[in-house]
């Protein structure tokens, strides 16, 4: 059975829907009532439907305001709008935004009839659609564990954690053994194994460094579904696993000194306190002119300007959302003075905070 929300503050409208003898014979029943949009949400917050007859004109949210809603909600089901004749206008901007069709009240039986048949034909047919593609992609999902290259990621994860420049070529020949196993002609699963890889390669990453979640790395964006050329589906998938390495070498992960490690652990994990050497020095047990002198001799530069990079950074990532003024990012990273923070980030970045948010880097 589909189940029905009505939608109507009409109590006669409801009644009068909910006395048609035939909604079982069509494959229908009544699942729930709301007198206007609001209660309809929480109707469907609360259980799910697959049709919803609404009325158009109601107090507060109307028809189309409610399916504007929906859509904005990204919930998917099937509309029908109840209209007068002088609602004409509304119906057909309904249907433009993707209603199913239209009724007039006071709705005839026949019509409802027509109606629920030509309805449930475009659900049976809908439901038959997506249980195809479940099972497309369930065949495409074991087609390509079948193919997946384990050892290969393995290769790139030892390289890329240890920050590896010999990572891209390694990442070239494993994409030459993916392009073998499927032939270069099937470019879509060739890209959906190099995806996955790309998406183990990053989980692994935040597994070992969860930090980097919180300062914004790694975010790469969503596959677009476009169709794309062999040679467009390497590139995409070279640069990503480029700029992962340049995540590990830029914030100093690859190296394995045990007290090296747990410094930058503490920075990245505190970036948004005031970190001092000394508090590091206690937490690794040494001195703080040991550790001094230890982290610029494994480094190369100096711990005072690894926090910077560190906050700098992660300033770029709170200056990106668009959700906070200068003086909230540099209180965020522990800077009492918004002057000398503007001044650090335009030292290190070769620009203000101002015009780094203009450019939209």
């Amino acid at each position: 059975m589909y189940k029905v929300l009505l939608v109507d503050d009409d109590k006669t409208v409801r009644y009068m829907l909910k006395r048609f003898k035939n909604w079982e014979h069509y494959g229908f029943c009544i699942a729930g009532e709301a007198c206007d949009g609001k209660e309809a949400f929480k109707r469907l917050a609360a259980d799910t439907f697959d049709v919803i007859i609404t009325d158009i004109r109601m107090q507060g949210m109307n028809g189309i305001e409610f399916l504007q809603e929906l859509r904005a909600r990204k919930i998917d089901i099937c509309l029908i709008l109840l209209s007068t004749y002088t609602d004409f206008e509304y119906a057909q901007q309904g249907i433009r935004l993707g209603v199913f069709d239209y009724m007039t009240k006071p709705v005839d039986d026949d019509i409802l009839s027509d109606m629920l048949a030509r309805v449930g034909k475009h659900l049976d047919e809908k439901r038959q659609a997506s249980l195809r593609m479940e099972e497309e992609k369930r065949l495409l999902a074991e087609s390509l564990a079948l193919c997946y290259p384990e050892k290969g990621e393995k290769r790139l994860l030892a390289l890329l954690l240890a920050g590896d420049r010999e990572l891209l070529q390694e990442a070239d020949s494993v994409f030459g053994e993916v392009c073998k196993a499927f032939g270069q002609a099937d470019v879509l699963k060739i890209k959906l194994v190099l995806e996955k890889l790309l998406v183990n390669s990053r989980d692994e990453i935040y597994r070992q460094f969860p930090w980097l979640a919180k300062i914004g790395e790694l975010v790469f964006p969503e596959a677009d579904g476009q169709k794309q050329t062999i040679d467009a589906v390497r590139e995409a998938f070279l640069e990503k696993l480029g700029e992962m390495l340049a995540v590990i070498r830029k914030y100093e992960l690859h190296h394995t000194d045990g007290i090296i490690k747990k410094t930058c652990e503490y920075v990245l994990t505190h970036v948004e306190k005031d970190i001092t050497l000394e508090n590091i020095a206690a937490e690794v047990h040494v001195t703080k002119s040991y550790l001094g002198k230890l982290f610029k001799q494994r480094i190369g530069y100096n711990f005072t300007d690894y926090v910077t990079k560190v906050k700098m950074e992660h300033a770029k990532c709170l200056l990106r959302t668009g959700e906070y003024k200068n003086y909230e990012v540099s209180e965020k990273l522990g800077y009492s003075s918004i002057d000398y923070f503007c001044r650090l980030f335009k030292q290190y970045s070769g620009m203000t905070p101002l015009e780094f948010r203009k450019q939209g880097l």
